[in-house]
């Protein structure tokens, strides 16, 4: 692993995570908002993104 003075000589962000935040990975904090992002997505769907027009 590269020290924090190396990876500040590239100019590359350095980003440490709280390892205590991993209990909140499979956790719905926001049911209500969850409930209504899948309720749009019923009613609009997703893009169709095995098109071949790129």
């Amino acid at each position: 692993m590269k020290s924090i003075l190396e990876l500040n000589d590239k100019k590359i962000p350095v980003v440490r995570t709280d390892k205590s935040l991993n209990k909140y990975s499979n956790v719905v904090l926001f049911p209500e908002k969850v409930e209504k992002a899948k309720k749009a997505f019923e009613k609009a769907g997703l893009p169709d993104l095995k098109k071949k027009g790129r």
